[in-house]
Parts: C-alpha cells; sequence; structure tokens
C-alpha cells in the first residue's frame, strides 16, 4: 500500500484477520524477494525498502526480525518474530516501517485485445440475466458480476452505479438498497475480457435486461485481467440513521469514518474533507475538546461499505455531520 503502482508500497501482512506492517529492522533483499514473488512479480529485481518509504498506515506492527532465505515460496516459510497485539501497537509509535518495490517493468495493459483466443466461460440459457459469483457459488448479497451474452456467461471490465442500484434490486434487496461497486479483483477472474462494452441503466429499470447493452467489436474485446468487475448489496436496517463511528483504527478516537444514511453503513469520500469537517466528527462523537487529525487516501483503508457522502462542506458550527453541506 501508498505506493504509485502496484508493484511498490508499504508491506501489509495478514495475522488473526488484522492487517498489520513489518519493522524494517533487518530488512533485506531475500526478505523483499519473497514478498515479491508471492504477489506475482517473479522477474527481475526486488528492492527493499526502509524508513517507511511509502508511509506508514495507523496499525500494529505484527512482525520484526525477519529472516528469508529467499527461495521460499510463501513469506510465511520465512524466520520471523511475532508481536502481539499490545506490543505491536506500542511498536508502531517508534518503529519504521518495511516496503518493497518490485522492479519489474509491468506493461500498461490496453483497453481492450484484439482477436483473442476465446475461450467461452460456463454455458448460460437466460440472455439477459445475471448473477454474482463468490467462491464458485451464485450469492444474492455479493460476488463477482456475470451477464448471459450469447449463451455464455462473461464478466463486465467496468460498472456504474445505475446499474449496480438495479442488479440489487432485482436480487431482492428491495426495501432500500446500495450497491457497492468492487474493482479490486476480490471475487476472482472469469475471463480475461468481456463479451460487452457497458450496460446502461436510468435507474429507474425493475431488470437489468431493461438496461441497454452495448456489445463489443468481436475484434476488440474489452481487456480486464485482474479486475472483472464485483458487486456488493446492503439492505437498511443495520443501523440508526445519522449514526457515525470510526472504524479500522488502532485506538478508539481514530479510523476510517462511517455514517449511517438510509440505515446502511456508508464511508465519506475525502474529496474536501478537511479539519474542519472533522472537528464536526469528532464533537458528535463527544470530543469538542480534542484538536483533530486528518487522514485522506483511505488511511485505515477502504472499508467494505458504500461511499454515501462527499464533497463535505462543514463550517464548525453543526451539532453533527448530516448538518453539514455535502
Amino acid at each position: 500500500v501508498g505506493g504509485d503502482f502496484n508493484n511498490e508500497g508499504t508491506v501489509e501482512v495478514c495475522f488473526d484477520n488484522l492487517w498489520g506492517l513489518i519493522s524494517d529492522v533487518g530488512w533485506t533483499d531475500e526478505d523483499a524477494k519473497v514478498i515479491c514473488n508471492q504477489i506475482g512479480y517473479k522477474r527481475g529485481m526486488a528492492q527493499p525498502k526502509y524508513n517507511s518509504f511509502y508511509g506508514k498506515p495507523k496499525k500494529t506492527i505484527h512482525l520484526r526480525n525477519v529472516n528469508c532465505a529467499g527461495d521460499e515460496n510463501s513469506f510465511s516459510e520465512c524466520t520471523k518474530t511475532k508481536l502481539s497485539l499490545s506490543s505491536g501497537k506500542m511498536e508502531q509509535n517508534n518503529t519504521e516501517v518495511a516496503g518493497v518495490d518490485c522492479e519489474y517493468d509491468e506493461p500498461t495493459e490496453p483497453p481492450c485485445i484484439e482477436n483473442p483466443d476465446i475461450k467461452p466461460s460456463d454455458a448460460c440459457n437466460t440472455p439477459g440475466s445475471f448473477r454474482l459469483m463468490k467462491k464458485g457459488s451464485v450469492s444474492t448479497d455479493e460476488g463477482r458480476f456475470e451477464y448471459c451474452y450469447n449463451g455464455f456467461w462473461t464478466p463486465l471490465c467496468t460498472m456504474d452505479n445505475r446499474l449496480a442500484d438495479v442488479a440489487c434490486r432485482q436480487l431482492g434487496h428491495t426495501q432500500y438498497s446500495w450497491g457497492a461497486i468492487v474493482e479490486s479483483g476480490e471475487f476472482g477472474t472469469l475471463l480475461n475480457y468481456s463479451l460487452i462494452v457497458n450496460i446502461t441503466c436510468s435507474g429507474l429499470e425493475n431488470s437489468v435486461s431493461d438496461c441497454n447493452l452495448f456489445a463489443t467489436d468481436d475484434n476488440c474485446l474489452p481487456w480486464c485481467p485482474h479486475n472483472n468487475v464485483g458487486l456488493r448489496c446492503f439492505d437498511s436496517g443495520d443501523c440508526e440513521e445519522g449514526t457515525i463511528r470510526l472504524v479500522d483504527g488502532i485506538i478508539e478516537q481514530e479510523g476510517r469514518v462511517e455514517i449511517c444514511v438510509n440505515q446502511v453503513w456508508g464511508s465519506v469520500c475525502d474529496e474536501g474533507w478537511d479539519k474542519t469537517d472533522a472537528h464536526v466528527v469528532c464533537q458528535q462523537m463527544g470530543h469538542p475538546e480534542l484538536e483533530p487529525v486528518v487522514f485522506t487516501g483511505s488511511y485505515f483503508g477502504d472499508g467494505k461499505y458504500p461511499i454515501v457522502y462527499s464533497n463535505l462542506k462543514c463550517g464548525g458550527w453543526e451539532n453533527d455531520i448530516t448538518e453539514c453541506g455535502k
């Protein structure tokens, strides 16, 4: 995380279902090589980075004194010192963290691929239908979006919010539904390309099949090998309207801002996010006496919920964030 490109950044590792960091003490070329190999950069040089080169997220330090030989298949095979959660939190303040630059000249992926060797996916019988696939099974809540076109399931390379909302409603999320688009490749890859350029909806349709479909030129198919689009649907009723919380911080008074809108938790886009907005949040949470520190760039992670507010324009006198312009 924190790099300008996918092949570089601060290294985060998951232990006990919690993302954390690695101390840069003893961080070597061999350690970096194992990291780069594990995340798919198997060619080129792996350069270790020190002194929190790509930034230090506000997360616990999981590991220190890592010692890899360089030929391990997984970072988990390297010897290392694992810190407890309490020790890791203490280390966070006085320890710099490890990063890597997987020096791999990754080619810029084309928007489409000419004359691909088409290998159709699973056959489908209902043109215009769709499904969400999660770990090999059909889900009604979240998964990779697949559309039935010309007798075969195809992924999408792009999706907008209107299509997402129509799809969630069609899946039965009818009382009130958010559709959050997942572009990280979290739900895996069906195909490296799509048989469809795009599907556009007005947002009022009852079915995705009522939306407008733009087919591809067979000679150039949209190319998205790493990010077949996924969709996550949310129903209302999970929270009380206007409630606010801080999530994924190390201490109670920090974290990603999430607010309940239409009884669904959502996050706030950092565009226009400033200290005055943060002051209103702190005041709403019962800390009017504390001076806020603003974090941007998904410092505490993106979270899994949709973005519900952007371009906040608080004046500082508001009692809660719902009274701010936005």
